[in-house]
């Protein structure tokens, strides 16, 4: 079986940077020894031969190593009955042995000696203490420990084999992805299926193992090394969101084992070429985020209001959506409400990662239109309004998502933005699919959980939370409108207003960055990739009639129906604070004259689909009906509860 290194190359960097910075210096006095000719000793020795002997000595078994210092100890230490000093006539009883430190015929300080061997003063104390004692003979600790002779004991070999099949299996079944993986600190991640355990792989390593006639740890064992040798491999989390196109790839080089070379060839590059602009994308996306930060790295500036143009800067910034949420929130979550739908609250998000902040439009469901084009641009206009730097270029990052941020609208709106003179240059940029974690899904994991963790019964409490989710104010609350459905953030027929000046983009699905200046107004340019061909397309349907600088009308929402106004009444109404409750679960008044029309009402109770919490016609007016509706799945996503 191979052998395979256990030292990766960030331990290596960092061992190297801890013999770089050290120095010998003598406690007794606080000063660097100077036995290489009034220099400190450490400076007579390379770094490569202290890297070399201090690595040696760290992969060496404690009954290996104690026998190598005691050698060493035994040449230089002097134990002679009368003092041997040059200086006096008459020589005196010793009292204390002395020790001369020696590596390779260089005589070093004691510092040194102990930090080129990884010990401590109690262990090389210990060590003389013995010689002293029983010379050189092996040192075996009193309470038995893990000698050489113990059956327990794990050779070096032991350990190299458990630590090889574990770099092996992940070689066949674990998923590399660029980047950072949620949930995990580090960036060498490799993922193993979940279906695995820790556990089940053991059992195939101890059945290899006694299939070849080599010893095998125990579970206990097993599980240990894994966690200090190779912490970089890890268990696939069921919710982690990885990219379908890399496990397309790597279900095809599976099952690929058997097939002539040229074919498994060709789908090791195709996965190597996802790779490839996986990390390309990711890296341009961290470098616009480093220069952004640059901007305001010595200033204590914040979002807010400025005027469009007024700062000669270029600012980065990244929008998406979050999960929504559902209020009454209770931590404690009584068991009758598992199977309700709360009142509704979505979230969109606008990172600044250069502050670092984020505005946090917060969307009651009796405000809400849509998540669609006219949705994000007008929440993206109204940031820029009244959150915005000013600055004069501006980078934009988001997610592949077609109906919200890929579509024409939104370039429309960019190019816009340009003819109008609110930007100088604008840059849109999508993350590839499946890899696309960054800025806003780190605030809104703080808001979820400081939300997971309060008690929410209104808007307002909500808000609460989502500006108290970080004791710096990262998070930054927007109410989008109130829970009676007044609307404070105006919603823009964008889509309408934009297609009587511009045209679509053919093939818009492909590219993944667009870019906008006020030298080519009405002209996007896109390429596929960062390191793509630049091409050019005018989006203007007439050059000479461009749009007009004033906003489109509005769009008010619809609000919430009578019937889910009754649902919150009768099954929500009950779990709010009592301060609350006509707040956020209303009385729903009486209802509209439409609906007091039998034939309506008839016709509406006939098209109603069977399980759901509905109404029932009592004297021409529409009253919950008694009773639990259907079971959904949780708290999201129930297709229960009326909208």
């Amino acid at each position: 079986m191979e052998n395979v290194s256990i030292v990766n190359h960030e331990d290596y960097a960092g061992e190297t940077e801890k013999i770089v910075n050290f120095t010998c210096v003598v406690k007794s006095s606080k000063n660097s020894c100077c036995l290489n000719d009034g220099n400190p000793c450490c400076t007579a020795l390379s770094t490569e031969f202290m890297h070399e002997l201090r690595t040696t000595m760290s992969s060496l078994p404690a009954y290996e190593k104690d026998l190598i210092l005691l050698g060493k100890l035994s040449s230089g230490i002097n134990m002679k009955e009368t003092t041997a000093s040059s200086k006096r006539k008459r020589q005196t009883q010793r009292k204390h042995q002395r020790t001369c430190y020696c590596v390779e015929g260089t005589r070093i300080c004691r510092e040194t000696f102990k930090f080129l061997h990884c010990i401590s003063q109690d262990k090389l104390t210990a060590l003389l203490k013995h010689y002293k004692e029983h010379g050189l003979t092996p040192r075996h600790k009193k309470s038995g420990g893990r000698q050489k002779t113990n059956a327990r004991f794990l050779t070096f070999e032991d350990v190299s084999r458990v630590v090889t099949f574990i770099v092996n299996f992940s070689e066949v079944h674990a998923l590399v992805l660029p980047g950072r993986v949620p949930g995990f600190k580090r960036f060498d991640i490799k993922l193993l299926p979940s279906m695995y355990t820790k556990a089940s792989i053991w059992r195939l390593y101890q059945s290899a193992m006694n299939a070849e006639g080599y010893r095998a740890v125990k579970v206990h064992s097993f599980r240990n090394l894994w966690r200090s040798l190779v912490p970089y491999i890890v268990m696939t989390k069921p919710m982690t969101d990885l990219c379908w196109t890399c496990q397309k790839n790597n279900s095809r080089i599976y099952r690929s084992m058997n097939i002539p070379e040229a074919e498994k060839s060709a789908e090791l590059l195709k996965q190597q070429d996802h790779l490839v602009k996986v990390t390309l994308e990711r890296t341009l996306y961290q470098d616009m985020v480093k220069k952004a930060s640059n901007t305001f790295k010595d200033s204590a500036i914040k979002l807010g209001k400025n005027a469009p143009m007024s700062r000669d800067i270029k600012m980065h910034y990244s929008f998406d959506y979050a999960q929504q949420v559902h209020y009454p929130n209770d931590p404690y979550q009584p068991g009758p409400m598992y199977f309700l739908v709360p009142r509704k609250c979505g979230i969109f998000g606008v990172a600044c990662e250069a502050v670092p902040q984020q505005v946090n439009f917060v969307i009651d469901e009796a405000v809400l239109i849509s998540k669609g084009a006219n949705a994000v641009i007008s929440y993206l206009d109204y940031f820029f309004d009244h959150y915005g730097f000013g600055e004069k270029d501006l980078e934009l990052h988001c997610d592949n998502c077609s109906g919200q941020n890929k579509n024409n609208f939104m370039l429309w709106y960019l190019a816009w933005r340009i003819i109008n003179g609110l930007h100088r240059s604008i840059s849109l940029n999508f993350l590839v699919a499946g890899h696309t974690k960054f800025a806003p899904d780190w605030c809104f994991g703080l808001v979820k959980q400081k939300y997971r963790r309060t008690m929410v019964s209104s808007l307002d409490n909500f808000v609460d939370v989502v500006n108290s989710s970080t004791i710096v104010g990262t998070n930054i609350a927007q109410k989008v409108g109130t829970s009676s459905g007044d609307v404070i953030v105006p919603y823009y027929d964008w889509n309408k207003f934009l297609s009587l000046y511009f045209r679509t983009v053919p093939g818009i699905k492909k590219f993944q960055h667009f870019r906008f200046d006020a030298a080519h107004p009405g002209e996007v340019f896109r390429k596929e990739y960062a390191d793509s061909i630049e091409e050019n397309f005018q989006l203007l349907r007439d050059v000479n009639n461009l749009p007009q600088a004033s906003k489109p009308g509005t769009i008010p929402p619809p609000g919430l129906s009578y019937e889910r106004k009754l649902y919150l009444f009768d099954k929500i109404r009950e779990f709010c604070s009592i301060e609350t409750r006509d707040i956020t679960c209303p009385a729903p008044g009486p209802a509209p004259a439409i609906v007091n029309d039998p034939a309506v009402v008839n016709d509406f109770v006939a098209r109603k689909p069977a399980k759901r919490p509905g109404t029932q016609l009592d004297q021409g007016n529409l009253v919950p009906k008694r009773g639990r509706g259907g079971r959904g799945r949780g708290r999201r996503g129930r297709g229960g509860a009326p909208t």
